[in-house]
This record gives C-alpha cells, sequence and structure tokens, in this order.
C-alpha cells in the first residue's frame, strides 16, 4: 500500500478513536456524577430519620420522668376517703359515746358507711358539690356497696365491760346505726372493764401525743393492752404512721410508718 493511501486510512481511523474515547469518558462521568448525587441525597434522608426517632423519644420521655409517682392501693384509698371526710375524729367520738350511758371509747376507725347507712343518705348528696374530685369519685358505688359515704366505725364501752358497736356519719356527724356487740361473753367484758380502769391516759391526749410533731390527719385511734395506737395520714403522700402512746404515762412507745 502506498503512503499516501496509509496516511489517508490513519487519519479518520484515529479520529474515529479519539471520538470514541471522548464519549467513553464522557459516558463515564455522566455515571459517576449522577452517582455522586444519589449519594448525596440519601445521605441526609438517612441521617433525619435516624435523628428524628431519637428527639421523639425524648419529648416522649420527658413527661413520664415527671410525673408524680403512682399510688398504692391503701394511699389511693386514704386519697379517697380522707378528703371526704368532714368530721373529725373527736366530734365522731363525742356523738357516739354520748349515745351509751357512761360510755368510754373502745376504738374509733375511718371507714366506709354500710350499705344500709340510711341516716347518711341526704347528706352524701349536698357533700358531693363540695367534695374534691377524689371524693366525689367515692361517692359511687363499689363493689355492691350502694352509695360510699365515709364513717367512723366506733367501739363505745359501758362500766361493766359491755361493748356498743355506733356508726357516725362522716359527713353529717349523725349516728348511723347503735347496736350492742353480741360477740362478747362474761369474761370478755370483764377483761375490757379492767382493762379501761387501768388506762389513765384519755384517748384525746394520746392523739395529742401522738400528733405533736407529725401534723397529719387522724383516721383511727385503738385500746390496746398497754398502750393507745393512733393511725396519721400524710395527706402530702398518703402515708399511714401508727404511734403507740402508753396508756398511763404520755409518751410514744412505737411507731411505724406504713408506705404501702
Amino acid at each position: 500500500m502506498s503512503t499516501s493511501l496509509r496516511h489517508r486510512l490513519h487519519g479518520p481511523a484515529v479520529a474515529c478513536l479519539a471520538a470514541s474515547c471522548a464519549l467513553l469518558l464522557a459516558a463515564c462521568g455522566s455515571e459517576q456524577k449522577e452517582t455522586t448525587t444519589t449519594s448525596a441525597r440519601i445521605a441526609p434522608a438517612q441521617t433525619t430519620a435516624t435523628g428524628g426517632p431519637t428527639a421523639t423519644g425524648s419529648a416522649s420521655a420527658s413527661p413520664s420522668g415527671s410525673a408524680s409517682p403512682r399510688l398504692t392501693d391503701d394511699q389511693a384509698e386514704r386519697q379517697r376517703i380522707v378528703p371526704a371526710t368532714k368530721v373529725t375524729w373527736d366530734k365522731a367520738v363525742q356523738t357516739a359515746v354520748a349515745t351509751v350511758p357512761q360510755g368510754k371509747l373502745v376504738e374509733t376507725e375511718l371507714a366506709w358507711a354500710p350499705p344500709n347507712a340510711t341516716a347518711s343518705g341526704s347528706a352524701t348528696a349536698s357533700a358531693s358539690p363540695s367534695a374534691s374530685p377524689d371524693a366525689s369519685a367515692s361517692a359511687s358505688p363499689s363493689e355492691g356497696a350502694g352509695a360510699r359515704t365515709p364513717a367512723w366505725h366506733t367501739s363505745v364501752a359501758t362500766a361493766d365491760g359491755t361493748l356498743h358497736d355506733v356508726w357516725v356519719d362522716g359527713v353529717s356527724g349523725k349516728v348511723i346505726s347503735d347496736r350492742p356487740d353480741a360477740d362478747q361473753d362474761a369474761e370478755d367484758k370483764q377483761e375490757l372493764a379492767d382493762r379501761l380502769k387501768r388506762t389513765t391516759v384519755t384517748p384525746e391526749q394520746a392523739v395529742q401525743t401522738a400528733t405533736q410533731d407529725d401534723k397529719g390527719t387522724v383516721t383511727a385511734v385503738e385500746l390496746d393492752d398497754d398502750a393507745w395506737s393512733v393511725d396519721v395520714v400524710d395527706t402530702s403522700s398518703w402515708d399511714k404512721t401508727t404511734y403507740e402512746v402508753s396508756t398511763t404515762e404520755r409518751r410514744v412507745l412505737r411507731q411505724e410508718v406504713d408506705r404501702d
């Protein structure tokens, strides 16, 4: 082949080869650019998705962290019954003792009135508007007990040791029922009469001694063998502290906090 022909053929071939390389490089560059753009688009989305749940989790954790501690069943019951009670323990005891000739207090405890407590029917209705939300909620029927009304369940003894079971409405202060204790025998009566004779500290003095450093609400007072047992409820935590005060001197013998 002549030199001139070879030059003529080589020129177009080189030109075609150069054009092909240019196209290939352009295609590679385009693909690389597209890949980089796609990566840049995905990365921020992943970061946002990862950050999103974290922020939401922190926000949802805050309310639970600041929420008040959950009350136990006993604490919740105290929270319902104490604010609903308008008659203090001593006023209820005065009423109960007055129903029994020469009566003396043996025990009083704040409880829900029995379902047949007819004397408190109107009192419950009148107390509902002024009661707190917790108190009004407690007035609804529960476990078949009918309308629930706070009451002081009180045991009063005569001089010979005969017990009377007296219920006093915790809202109106009226006597709901008064009946002798049918379960006592002669020995029980004599034992109780002797215990009352040995007791020189009155229930009022026992409560004063128990509450001199604890200004909570008294929910029970009971005469035991050698001490008055006084229950005091802290209305900020709804814990109950039981104080045992000597029956012969105004001194606290023992105390126990119930946080259940």
